[in-house]
């Protein structure tokens, strides 16, 4: 691996941040990388209050979608770029970071009366 690269990350924590912000990240290795192995490396290097998702690394369970430069993905599956913004899916409530809420849509709140 070389080669480094700047990162901009969303962070929001609904419990502390009135609004969204982006996070940037400055000589972050990327080389040879995907986009949870960046994560990861911030994660574990940088920023352990950073939430993400990965679970199979494979491409199969879908809880590492995120977008990378506008565009939607697989974290565990596309490569690191030099320059990488990466946000949380659309239209889904963020829970904190790039971390949402796949039952819920951005916006709606449950009607659903209880029993």
């Amino acid at each position: 691996m070389g080669g480094s690269g700047i990162v901009r990350v969303f962070r929001f924590d609904p419990a502390k941040d009135k609004e969204p912000h982006f996070d940037k990240f400055e000589n972050i290795p990327y080389e040879g990388m995907r986009v949870t192995d960046v994560l990861n490396y911030i994660y574990q290097n940088i920023d352990s209050s950073l939430a993400f998702r990965y679970s199979c690394r494979a491409g199969l369970c879908g809880v590492c979608v995120l977008c990378v430069n506008e565009k939607p993905c697989f974290s565990c599956h596309k490569i690191a770029e030099k320059e990488m913004t990466i946000e949380p899916p659309a239209r889904f409530t963020v829970l904190k970071d790039l971390v949402v809420d796949f039952k819920s849509k951005a916006g709606e709140t449950d009607t659903a009366a209880e029993d």
